[in-house]
C-alpha cells in the first residue's frame, strides 16, 4: 500500500496517562476520507479515539509500534472525535496526525 500524508499534528505523548492529541474538525478539510495515524517516535504507543474524550489505555486503545502506521476510514471517524496516546512508560515518543492525500494499494 502506499501512503501520502499531510501531516496536521505532531504530538509529543508519554507516560502512564492520556494526553489528547487531535481532535476530528466538525467542519472536514477538502479531503478528509482517511485519518493517517503514524508513531514517528522510537516507543510502542497506544492510541484510543472515541467522541466521548480521552479514552486510551493499555487495554481500551490500539497499539502502533514504532515506526508504524494506522489508516482509518472517513466511515469510522465521527466528527468531533478525540485521539488519544500513551506510552505507558515515562520515556516519550511522538505521534504524527494528518489526512491521506493518495491511498493505493500497489
Amino acid at each position: 500500500m502506499a501512503i501520502a500524508a499531510t501531516y496536521t499534528t505532531v504530538s509529543t505523548t508519554g507516560g502512564s496517562t492520556a494526553v489528547q492529541n487531535y481532535t476530528v474538525p466538525t467542519t472536514a478539510p477538502s479531503y478528509s476520507r482517511d485519518l493517517i495515524l503514524t508513531n514517528s517516535g522510537t516507543l510502542t504507543t497506544w492510541v484510543g479515539l472515541s467522541t466521548a474524550g480521552t479514552v486510551a489505555t493499555s487495554v481500551a486503545s490500539f497499539q502502533i509500534p514504532a515506526g508504524g502506521t494506522v489508516l482509518l476510514t472517513q466511515c469510522q471517524v465521527p466528527t468531533s472525535a478525540v485521539v488519544s496516546s500513551l506510552t505507558g512508560v515515562t520515556a516519550t515518543s511522538t505521534l504524527s496526525i494528518g489526512y491521506g492525500s493518495v491511498v493505493s494499494v500497489i
